[in-house]
């Protein structure tokens, strides 16, 4: 039952559908954590435990990889509060002790060592931009808005980077650009100007060969 096990990885019996029918995986995942092969994080999500090099001790699961899984389990839309986007986008070295989930199901905190994810269940019009690619992004810059004033150019100089980092920044830019309608009004002046900077120049033309 490798299945593409990566130790970050959290997984939900959904996840090996494939593999056989529901009953048979519900009888090997309770094996393989009977035999501490794998280890419950929460009900019907399971990961590979981790040692940590420095302290020795089993580290917990990936808080990013756990949300992904409790919305693959309830079928649910998610999405991750401002401070929480704004660290993992590199805005903020604070790291919260809580996370709060915005998501449209009924989900209980799950508890990861020091660590606690809270899901608070919300109307579906603050759910506009869970699962697209810029849906962190736009959670971050909702909550830099109070420094975005003093903190202008170091913030517009992250996001031209992140906008400008490959195919995940291609995915953001064309997502804001098609769904500029979904900000909030204050933020599309913003956006449109960060847009048009972070947009990376056109190639030159080919020379001509003589």
């Amino acid at each position: 039952m490798s299945h593409d096990a990566q130790p970050s990885k959290v997984w939900t019996a959904r996840d090996f559908a494939d593999t056989g029918s529901r009953s048979a995986v519900d009888v090997a995942l309770h094996r393989l954590r009977s035999d501490n092969r794998i280890r419950r994080v929460d009900q019907g999500l399971y990961d590979l435990p981790r040692t940590n090099q420095l302290t020795k001790k089993i580290s917990p699961p990936d808080y990013r990889s756990v949300i992904q899984a409790v919305a693959r389990r309830d079928g649910a839309k998610v999405l991750v509060d401002g401070i929480t986007a704004a660290n993992n986008l590199g805005f903020t070295n604070a790291v919260p002790a809580k996370v709060v989930v915005w998501t449209d199901a009924r989900v209980k905190p799950i508890h990861l060592d020091k660590m606690v994810i809270d899901f608070k269940k919300v109307a579906a019009s603050r759910l506009v931009w869970a699962d697209r690619p810029a849906a962190q992004l736009v959670q971050a810059l909702i909550w830099l808005r109070d420094v975005l004033p003093s903190d202008h150019d170091k913030i517009a100089k992250r996001l031209k980077a992140i906008l400008n980092d490959g195919d995940d920044g291609q995915r953001m830019r064309k997502d804001l650009q098609d769904h500029l309608g979904d900000l909030p009004d204050w933020l599309i002046p913003l956006v449109k100007d960060i847009l048009n900077d972070a947009t990376p120049p056109a190639p030159p033309p080919l020379a001509r060969t003589p």
